[in-house]
């Protein structure tokens, strides 16, 4: 029972069917209003067109053929009159209808003093003798005599609810909550047809396996806002299977770099171990476990690097720094590797430039490519820094890049294919300079004709 109130469906037609309810009961009580109001302003045009009649009649004729005679005239099924003659304060009714029997209209509590000639006066009277209904009274002034006054009263029954009404409210009562319960029912049905494309989009969803990268939810076209939906779903989805993807590779690709070293280190020991060996050869070997050891070291703390980087963090520890001072500082410290495959770092421009960022970690992507740039660059070359108000750039004349692998050089342990045997490296360095560069909002491009020159820069928005 409470999944069904919980139902989205039950809400709409819940909440529509009583907004329905109400602005039917609004219409129904303003039409009965309106109807009621109608009738008893049409009581009151009748009596005042039979009033006028009959002192026309009475200033012609006075009711030379009786008052009975006269009324035959209008044709109306009940009509009350009566002639009430004023003399020196008493009342009298000097002549009356029919209909009237031996009852009489209510005459004694008429305010003489409120009649003037030619005016109508109304009121209500009840008389459960004559009817149950009420009777609405028309009272005029027939004719003054010197001190008396004759006074006409013509009056009709008066129902508050009339045939015509009483068979209104019938057809409301009736019209209405069948209008309401049709309404309901074709709202139900375009719901339902809505929802199935809802249903059949949840199944999908449900199907969803996020080692699927190819999975996509169709639109329905059947409501642009669903559709949206499924498009910011689907986006959502691709973020997540591409998420997945680069977990899966990274991985992969650590696996990779953390087992090589340590099978290199196994196979050392177990070379040490198979027999008795010289001084030298013992040297060797922890030269070389020593080796890898830094190796995998090194890989471990950039992946530790990669995984606990918190852009918040290191956002809010941003400083006054001045760049051109940190890389003054990188091309001093580079230039002994430089230096061991003859190579020179040329600083052709060093402009002051003051932003706000963190200056350790800068330090640490600008040493990465300027390493990158010394380890790929051919023996006998240059590497030539400069740094503008807007840009750092860094160009050796080495391998270069493929065009087509350029997008792919700042993944996670990729290295590129002709590289990979011959330089050493986890596949990590420019990862993490992607990553300190997004933290600071700058931009890097790369451009490369292999074996010919790559150049790379550092975009500032400051």
């Amino acid at each position: 029972m409470i999944k069904i109130f919980k139902n989205i469906r039950f809400k709409l037609l819940f909440w529509l069917g009583i907004f329905l309810a109400a602005i039917f009961g609004i219409f129904g009580f303003v039409l009965i209003s309106s109807l009621q109001e109608a009738y008893y302003r049409s009581i009151e045009s009748t009596l005042t067109m039979v009033v006028k009649d009959l002192v026309y009649e009475y200033e012609e004729k006075h009711f030379k053929h009786g008052i009975n005679e006269v009324k035959k005239e209008f044709n109306i099924e009940t009509l009350y009159v009566q002639i009430v003659k004023i003399s020196n304060g008493t009342k009298a009714i000097i002549e009356k209808s029919y209909d009237l029997k031996n009852y009489e209209l209510d005459y004694k509590n008429i305010d003489l003093k409120s009649l003037k000639k030619n005016d109508i006066y109304f009121s209500i009277q009840q008389n459960s003798d004559l009817t149950n209904a009420a009777i609405k009274v028309a009272t005029a002034i027939l004719d003054v005599n010197n001190s008396d006054i004759f006074m006409l009263q013509c009056a009709m029954p008066y129902d508050v609810y009339s045939a015509h009404i009483k068979n209104s409210i019938l057809m409301l009562l009736i019209g209405l909550p069948l209008l309401l319960i049709i309404i309901l029912i074709a709202t139900n049905i375009i719901i339902s047809k809505s929802l199935m494309q809802t249903k059949i989009v949840l199944n999908e969803v449900k199907n969803i396996e996020v080692d699927h990268f190819s999975f996509k939810i169709q639109k329905t076209h059947v409501a642009k806002e669903i559709d949206e939906l499924i498009e910011t779903f689907n986006d959502l989805i691709r973020k997540i299977q591409q998420s997945y993807k680069r977990v899966l590779e990274f991985g992969h690709n650590a696996s990779h770099e953390l087992k090589t070293p340590l099978t290199i280190i196994k196979g050392e020991v177990d070379v040490g171990l198979r027999k008795d060996r010289s001084t030298d050869e013992y040297k060797n070997i922890l030269k070389i476990v020593r080796s890898e050891a830094l190796h995998l070291q090194d890989t471990i703390e950039k992946i530790l690097f990669l995984s606990n980087t918190d852009e918040n963090i290191i956002k809010n520890s941003f400083t006054a720094i001045s760049l051109d001072e940190i890389v003054s500082e990188v091309v001093e410290e580079k230039q002994l590797l430089a230096k061991n495959k003859n190579i020179s770092i040329k600083l052709l421009g060093l402009e002051n430039v003051h932003m706000s960022g963190n200056a350790v970690f800068l330090k640490i992507a600008i040493s990465n490519l300027l390493e990158n740039a010394i380890k790929y660059s051919h023996p006998d070359t240059k590497v030539e820094v400069s740094l503008t108000k807007d840009a750092l750039f860094i160009k050796d004349f080495g391998l270069g890049i493929p065009q087509d692998e350029i997008e792919h050089i700042f993944d996670r342990f990729y290295r590129v294919d002709k590289v990979r045997s011959s330089a050493s490296g986890s596949g990590l360095g420019l990862s993490i300079t992607k990553t300190i560069l997004d933290i600071h909002n700058f931009k890097m491009s790369v451009q490369s004709i292999e074996n010919q020159f790559t150049i790379v820069a550092i975009i500032f928005h400051i």
